[in-house]
This record gives structure tokens, sequence and C-alpha cells, in this order.
């Protein structure tokens, strides 16, 4: 058969675990999926491969793994494999400053040269998250080509069957975009060799681009068995061989070199179908799915890849305002970050490896995997940002800065110390947006709120379900639940989380009402605070705010000094009346078991007023002087003390998301609520203050 006549398969595998993930995760994917990946393609030398490691997990593998990249780096020497580039930390390209995503792209490919003997021509686009401008940074960095789903195409118009690969360009700068076969990405390996290869077969003289996480052979549900205990891939990889009178593997360059293109593409903002449904709103993403399967049915098959498209990726940071509130975070850093390049600051370089840490995409958002969801690694973005910012533009005094922090349009207050930041919005109920301890380089606020996800109608209908008896399923169509009664957890929160969040309750309330049954006298928590006085010196920043809600004016002032800081309050009613006041301050430590120093104290005259610690454990307790948050291995250690005798809740926040495991319930944090039962009217205000104090050493 003439090599025109040839199907072509270019076969490319995505090797990446986030930044910050755990060691134990790295190792087990590392010994139970990548290491066999790059052993088994180096028994089939014929077999060409395209292979992109990212950043986290070469460095991870260079430190604990470094066997791997050798193994990696012959099969790249024998040119059986190409390397792909890309962000280094796997950032969204498509949310960076220009310095950094250049930045990143070239870190990688000087990474690959080093690590694996090779220097990148192409680049893997993490998520597939694309804009039109992309071109233009891609190509900057020296990079050839990138891989898109088959969906990207066919939405700027492109008709089936698609061309081998297509131009793509931004300001006079091109670079060739493969289209990522979708016959092919939902075959592999959950449909039988046969099926694949008839596929293949009945595509003569086409290039096939396949392009998937390397997570597919053995780390999903069920692949495991599939994959190495039925030998799927040696049994794919024994027919590719056989096959190689009418098909042949090869690299993406291979193809650039002997095909030409077919013709100029100018592909829309866009990622694959199932990121457009999870960046949507709950209520917005149920509808999408709805109409885009009522349309399938009806037979419009590829046109609703064509005309039919949900969210994009940056609609995420409005569906979350946890992930806007680091992506915000991050932009800070980077201008720090500049201005430190700037003035040739010696640790600069430092400073940037840890922005780039902090730019990992996959705690900014959540679709079918934990993603935002997991704790560990929203801390671990922003300690590493934390730690960026601390060797950039580090703090010898206090500063307090008024400006647009979380793109609202609403100024913030923005409270820096050597010990601390707070970071005020007037506009969210006067509380505390972000809460640092600078010098354990700690997000302690780092909760994420409990609200409606679009796949939680699905939670009272899933089963517990052993791997062994899920059979040969997607982790995309799998409904399962990892524990019984998940239901019950299914809370919405009433009011937005943070430091110091204000609340007017019942006299009579308990804890109960700060979960589903939130029903306060006046919104505070909401509402938006005027401020009234700001300024600041070296040594001290203060800043008050009011707020007034029917027959309620509520005053605070937070001041910040080098070593912590103060809230001040003062409640007043035109009206006499007998309610419960309270502040909350939601905090995390990663876990809610009491491991690693981890403990939330209640304390009265110095004594213990409940006998716990466990962070996780939900407790109440009267005449609360003092609060205790601490966690050894994390270098935490804050005092909080009440000026008055409080009553004190401590409130483990607990959501429930999917993940490929099936819906999970997850510790998120602890709310500590501290509450008075005050009666106030005209002349009769209520006023009590809150001193925080912080502790530790600071982290080298």
């Amino acid at each position: 058969m003439s090599s025109s006549a040839q199907t072509r398969l270019v076969f490319a595998l995505h090797f990446h675990q986030p930044y910050g993930n755990l060691d134990e995760v790295f190792a087990d994917a590392m010994d139970r999926c990548y290491l066999p990946t790059v052993e088994i393609l180096g028994a089939y030398p014929s077999i060409r491969s395209a292979i992109h490691v990212s950043g986290p997990l070469l460095d991870w593998a260079e430190a604990h793994r470094p066997t791997m990249l050798d193994a990696l780096r012959k099969l790249v020497a024998r040119g059986q494999v190409e390397v792909l580039g890309g962000g280094y930390q796997e950032p969204m390209l498509a949310i960076l400053p220009d310095r950094d995503a250049i930045g990143q792209l070239t870190l990688m490919a000087d990474r690959c040269e080093e690590l694996l003997g090779a220097r990148p021509q192409g680049m893997w686009l993490a998520e597939r998250v694309w804009e039109p401008d992309l071109p233009r940074p891609i190509a900057a960095a020296g990079y050839r080509y990138t891989l898109l789903d088959d969906s990207h195409l066919y939405a700027a118009g492109a008709s089936a069957p698609l061309g081998d690969y297509y131009v793509a360009d931004k300001a006079g700068r091109s670079i060739a975009v493969f289209p990522i076969d979708r016959g092919l990405r939902t075959r592999i390996p959950y449909a039988e060799v046969d099926d694949l290869l008839a596929y293949l077969e009945s595509q003569p003289g086409r290039t096939c681009t396949y392009g998937d996480d390397t997570e597919k052979f053995g780390l999903w549900p069920t692949t495991a068995k599939r994959v190495w205990q039925e030998k799927w891939l040696a049994r794919f990889f024994d027919a590719l061989v056989a096959a190689e009178g009418w098909l042949a593997t090869v690299t993406p360059t291979e193809v650039l070199a002997s095909v030409p293109s077919s013709g100029a593409i100018y592909i829309p903002t866009i990622s694959y179908q199932e990121m457009g449904s999870w960046a949507l709103p709950a209520e917005a993403s149920t509808r999408y799915q709805d109409v885009a399967r009522r349309m399938e049915l009806s037979g419009f098959g590829r046109d609703v890849q064509t005309f039919l498209r949900g969210g994009i990726w940056q609609a995420f940071l409005a569906k979350y305002p946890e992930s806007n509130l680091i992506y915000r975070k991050m932009l800070r850093v980077s201008d720090e970050v500049a201005a430190a390049e700037e003035r040739g600051d010696p640790r600069a370089a430092e400073a940037r490896a840890a922005l780039y840490q902090g730019q990992c995409n996959c705690a900014y958002w959540h679709g079918l995997f934990g993603g935002l969801y997991l704790q560990h690694l929203r801390a671990a973005l922003m300690t590493a940002l934390l730690e960026a910012e601390d060797i950039a533009a580090p703090k010898t005094g206090v500063s307090l800065e008024q400006r647009d922090h979380d793109g609202d349009l609403r100024d913030e207050l923005l409270f820096e110390s050597p010990a601390l930041n707070l970071y005020v919005s007037p506009a969210r109920g006067g509380s505390g947006i972000e809460l640092d301890l600078r010098r354990a380089r700690y997000h302690l606020t780092g909760v994420i709120g409990r609200r409606r996800e679009s796949y939680h109608e699905d939670v009272p209908r899933s089963q517990v379900i052993s791997d062994e008896d899920l059979g040969n399923i997607s982790a995309h169509d799998l409904v399962r639940a990892t524990e019984e009664g998940l239901e019950r957890y299914l809370v919405v929160d009433g009011y937005p989380r943070g430091a110091f969040v204000d609340h007017l309750l019942p006299a009579e309330s308990g804890p109960e009402i700060m979960d589903a049954a939130y029903a306060p006298l006046a919104p505070f928590a909401t509402l938006a605070y005027e401020v009234v006085e700001a300024t600041s010196d070296a040594s001290r920043a203060k800043a008050t705010l009011k707020a007034e809600s029917g027959s309620f004016a509520l005053e605070k002032t937070f001041v910040v000094t080098a070593e912590g800081l103060e809230v001040r309050y003062r409640l007043a009613s035109r009206v006499p009346v007998k309610l419960r006041f309270a502040t909350s301050l939601d905090v995390t430590l990663l876990s809610p078991a009491a491991v690693g120093g981890r403990r939330i104290g209640l304390l009265t005259g110095g004594k213990p007023a409940v006998a716990s610690t466990v962070p996780g454990e939900r407790a109440t307790a009267e005449g609360v002087d003092v609060l205790t948050i601490a966690c050894d291995d994390l270098g935490v250690a804050v005092r909080l003390e009440a000026l008055d005798p409080c009553e004190a809740w401590r409130l483990p926040i607990e959501t429930v998301s999917q993940s490929e495991r099936g819906f999970e319930r997850a510790y998120q944090g602890t709310s500590l609520v501290m509450s008075w039962v005050v009666e106030v009217g005209p002349d009769r205000p209520f006023t009590t203050s809150l001193a925080l104090h912080v502790g530790g050493e600071q982290k080298a």
C-alpha cells in the first residue's frame, strides 16, 4: 500500500499531576501508570508517539523517580518519542499576563531539553482551553504546533472529515493545530481493540490524532484491570504492529514535514464540550446538558459540536468566588515579581519560580475531578504565591491600600504587615476575603463555601459500588458515591465565607442557624459597608466601616499592627431588641483530624471550655474568652481573644463534590462563631472587640 493511502496515527499522551498534590499520589501514579506506560512503549520500538510530562511531574520524577526520566530520554534519543512542551506548571495560558505565559512556555522547553534531551517543537495546551490570541505567545516561545479537540475545529466551521492539521495565527504569528479525534478519545481504552482498529482502517490516507490523559492507563476507575491485568494496551500495540501495512504511527513533526496543511482556521474561545458544561452556573449547566442530550437524540449529531457551546473556562472565576480570589492574588503577585525583576532583586528568579507554581490550573476550577474542592491543592497555590510575595515584596512595616483587588470595580481595604495580610471587602459585608499568615506563608481562610452543583441532583440515586463491580465504564459516565447518605450533606450556605463575617440572629438561635436554617434578623453578612475612616503609618493601620439595615446600625473598626489585628464592634438599634450578635471566622488546617499538631481550642480563663481540640469535631461552649488555632507542621499559631466572654461554636464545613471516584464528602474547614446575647436600643449600644495575635517562625 502506498504511503499516501496509509492511515497515519499520531498517538499523544499527557502525563500530569497538579502542583501541591500529595507525595503518595505522585508515587502511586508513577508506579501504576506513568512508568509502566513508558516501559511498554520501550518494548514496541516501531510505535512512535508524542509525550507531554508536565512541570510538576518532571520536578517530582527528577527528585524521586529519575529512572522514569532516564527511560523516556532513551525513547526520545532513538527517535521513537517526540517531546511535547507547554506551560511549565500547567497554567491556564489564557488568563496569564504575556510575560508569565511566554516565561512558562520557555521554561518548559528549557527543562525538556535538560531532562529529556530534546527541545520540543509542539506543546500541550492545558485542558485545551483555547483563545484566538494564543498563537501569538505560543509562537513567540518557539513552538510550532499544538493539539486541540476536533470539536474546536467544528466550532470554527470546519467540515468532516477533518484535515490532517490546520494553521491558526494571530498578528502574523502562526502555529499548526492537530485535531484530536473524539472517536479515538472515547474508545481508548474502553472499546475492544478490533473495534478500534476497524475505526482507524475506515479512514485511509488521513492523519488521525489521539491526545488524552495517560491516567486512563491505570488510574481512572476500572482502567487498571482493563489496561494492565487484561493487557489491553499490549494487545492494542500488538494490533498496531500487525497493521503496519496500512497503518503508520507518526509524530506530529513528521506530519508537518510530509503533509500540507488543510488551510487557515480561526477557532473561537472554547474548550472541550464537557468543560463548557462544567463552567456554567449550576442551573444553566443542567439546562445545557438537557438541551445537548435532546439535540443528540433528535439526530443533530455533529451539529451539536458545531453550534451548541456552553460557558468558557474563565466563567469558573465568576462561578466560584474562591477561585477568583486566588486568581486576583496571582495577578497581584505577578506584578510584584515583575517589579522585583525590574529593580534587579537577586532573588527575583526564586520568586518567579514560586509564582509559576501558584499558576497551576487544577485548583482554579472544578469538573469531573476534585480540582477547586481539593483544599490541599488550593492551599499549595496560595502558599506558593505567598512565598513569591514574601521574596519579591517583603514587609517591614504596616500598610493599608485601597484598591480594587477582586475585580468588582469597588475598592477593597488591603492591610499588610510582617505578620499577616487582611483583605477586607466593604461591598461584601465588610468582611475579610483573605487572611494570610505571612511568616508561615499560609492562607488561613482558604475555605470554599457550600453551594449547589448541577450534579447534586444525581446524589440521591448514587450507590456505593466497588471498582470490581463497575465493569468497563468511563469516569465521565460514573454515578456512584463513596459513602451512604451523602444527600444529608447537600447544604447551601446562606452567606459568603470569610473572616469576621457579621450576623444578627434571633436571641434563641443555636449553631444550627449557621447551616441550612440561616435566617438573620438583618443581612449584615452581605450588606455593602461604607468606609468612614482609613489611616495608616509604618506601625499601625486603621479603618472604620459602617452599615445600616432596618433599625440596626453596625460599626466595625479594623486595627492592624506588626504582630496582629483587632476588630472593634459597635451595634446600635433605634428600637429595643434582644438578639444574638455573632461574628464568624472560617479557617482551614487542611485536615479535620488531630494530626500534625492540628488543634482548635476553646478556652475559659486559660482552661479548656471543651475537652476536644479536634478541628473537625463540632463543639459549643459558653464563657469562652480565647480561641486557639494551631498546626505544628504548617507553622500556624493564632490566638483570638474576646474582650467579653462569648458563646463559641466550632462547626466543621463539609461539601459534597464529584471526582473520578464518584460523589464524596470533603472537609473544607471549620467555622468559628463567637456570639453574645445582648439587649440593644436607643442610647444602649453593644460594644465589644476581638484581638488576633499571630505566632510562629518565619519560613526560609
